[in-house]
């Protein structure tokens, strides 16, 4: 199962898909008036427009499209962005960008102190990004600080020497900073005088903002978000699509029904129809850098997620090779850590090559004879006679793939151990709203789209100090990921300390992991250059084209 996955991981990490040949025609990619377009779907609404309070994979690949960073990170790549150079001094803590000529939208210049008020809009604790965290884990100076209200944030790490010259200052070095400012748009510019213009209705319309990227968002009517090419943007000459159409249809075999009449160009395939699809010529299929797992919160009011010993037996009674099997048709990788295995690892090799993680995570298949040791060691630390006493709750959305994860997770935990599982359903909106924000469940169904290619990406999760969607806390973790990034000298003991940290986590019974998602997909024939990533943009078209 391991060589397998990292055999996927080889072929499929980064893909730049231009696909030949089709029995099943997909979207003109095109025709209409000689304009070069592309047409696609997806099923969860963007959450916002505004960069500054994009919290999702989604809201981050359209933002990739209408913003320009300091850098831009296409596929792996990295490339200048607004910044055309860049010094970074001896002991890498201070990154000097030079800025080139470039515009907003509506013609004005973009200067260094457009970044300045983005980052310091990003932490500020006033403005409530759900992503004010992510500065930190760059380790940009005084991000913490600033956003725990105990430093102003005029003092975090980033200046403008002048409006071409920009300063970043970092706690320590980050080898990964480059690549995440070419892809985390929660870091690219903003103009201070629009956010002001129109207050908490910026960015609410397409009309209520301005843009530094390749394309401009020009209408967001019914269900349908329309982009245009920005003639202002600095590299306008090498932007190819005039018009990209994203239709918002929540239903998969909609999108589906859609794409063979040839009114969309790109499609995501629902596990459900992937068989039916595998030898047409449109098919293709990337990771997503997805790791899908079960949240635990240890303080719920139902004691059994604060001991040790439950947490372990849960992880311990599940079969994960049966369970993508059941609910995923198999089409998932089963997997039983946190990191993703694509991750870059030492000396070239990736994660999942550098570590053998089945040495030290739960076994795939499970054991049921050491669940249930685990389970009798907690029901008698818990006072509890027959494992029929325990009931826990499981949430998840209502979407009926996550309604047939819930399900065959209940059935193994039940028939394993004995004990009930009740499944509770809410929506998207809710769940990602109100109930993990607010630590309201037991345990749930999610998962985590890495922001940079680092195991920090995912590991951060779990810190204490940042409780994302989990109150999980333990401070050999903490300690552990501090050494970590204060180990600056040596790249492979530091990476050495965050598999450690890992450990830390399944020795803990921290979490569920479940597998590592991959995504299959039918793409048009006429679609060029349409990039597939693992790391925080799973499709790229800014630099998309059609074939003539």
């Amino acid at each position: 199962m391991k060589k397998r996955l990292l055999a996927l991981l080889m072929v499929a990490a980064m893909i730049i898909a231009t696909l030949a040949g089709c029995s099943t025609p997909g979207g003109d990619g095109g025709s209409e008036g000689g304009e070069k377009v592309f047409r696609y779907a997806v099923n969860t609404e963007p959450t916002t427009f505004d960069p500054t309070k994009g919290n999702s994979i989604g809201d981050n690949e359209i933002q990739h499209a209408i913003t320009e960073g300091l850098t831009r990170n296409t596929g792996g790549e990295v490339t200048p962005g607004i910044a055309e150079s860049w010094d970074i001094s001896d002991d890498g803590t201070v990154y000097t960008f030079h800025l080139r000529d470039a515009n907003w939208s509506d013609g004005q210049p973009i200067t260094a102190n457009d970044f300045v008020y983005s980052w310091q809009r990003l932490v500020d604790p006033n403005v409530g990004s759900p992503y004010s965290w992510f500065l930190d884990t760059i380790c940009v100076k005084n991000a913490a600080k600033v956003e725990a209200g105990e430093a102003d944030p005029s003092e975090l790490g980033i200046k403008a020497i002048d409006d071409k010259t920009l300063e970043v200052t970092l706690d320590q070095p980050m080898t990964v900073l480059l690549s995440a400012l070419g892809m985390q748009s929660n870091l690219a510019p903003l103009r201070q005088d629009i956010v002001e213009q129109y207050g908490d209705e910026f960015a609410a319309t397409a009309d209520k903002n301005v843009y530094s990227g390749p394309f401009v968002l020009t209408s967001t009517e019914n269900n349908l978000y329309v982009f245009e090419k920005n003639p202002e943007f600095w590299d306008a000459d090498n932007i190819k699509l005039d018009r990209v159409e994203l239709n918002y249809i929540e239903k998969p075999d909609t999108q589906l029904a859609m794409y063979e009449n040839g009114e969309l160009d790109f499609v995501r395939l629902d596990n459900a129809v992937v068989e039916n699809y595998k030898d047409n010529d449109d098919y293709g299929v990337y990771l997503n850098g997805n790791v899908d797992y079960c949240y635990i919160n240890p303080n719920s009011d139902n004691p059994v997620w604060a001991n040790k010993n439950f947490r372990l037996a849960l992880n311990y009674a599940l079969n994960r090779v049966e369970y993508n099997q059941l609910a995923n048709s198999g089409l998932y990788n089963p997997y039983n850590a946190l990191c993703f295995p694509g991750l870059s690892g030492k000396d070239g090799k990736t994660y999942g090559e550098t570590y053998d993680v089945d040495s030290y995570a739960y076994p795939m298949e499970g054991d049921v004879a050491k669940a249930k040791e685990y389970l009798d060691a907690a029901m008698k630390e818990l006072n509890i006679a027959d494992p029929s006493e325990i009931e826990i709750e499981f949430v998840t959305t209502d979407a009926e793939s996550n309604k047939k994860i819930a399900e065959v997770l209940q059935e193994q935990w039940q028939n394993a151990l004995g004990i009930k599982v009740n499944i509770r359903q809410v929506t998207y909106a809710d769940i990602y709203g109100e109930v993990y924000p607010k630590f309201d469940y037991e345990i749930g169904y999610a998962g985590w789209g890495p922001d940079f290619d680092d195991p920090t990406t995912y590991l951060n999760l779990f810190r204490s100090d940042i409780n994302w969607y989990t109150p999980y806390g333990n401070k050999d973790f903490d300690a552990k990921l501090d050494a970590a990034m204060k180990e600056v000298d040596d790249p492979n003991a530091r990476m050495d300390l965050l598999n450690e940290a890992e450990q830390i986590l399944i020795e803990d019974g921290a979490w569920v992991p479940l597998q590592a998602r991959n995504q299959s997909y039918l793409l048009s024939p006429k679609m060029k250059d349409v990039t597939f990533y693992s790391f925080s943009i799973n499709i790229d078209w800014a630099y998309a084209d059609v074939a003539e």
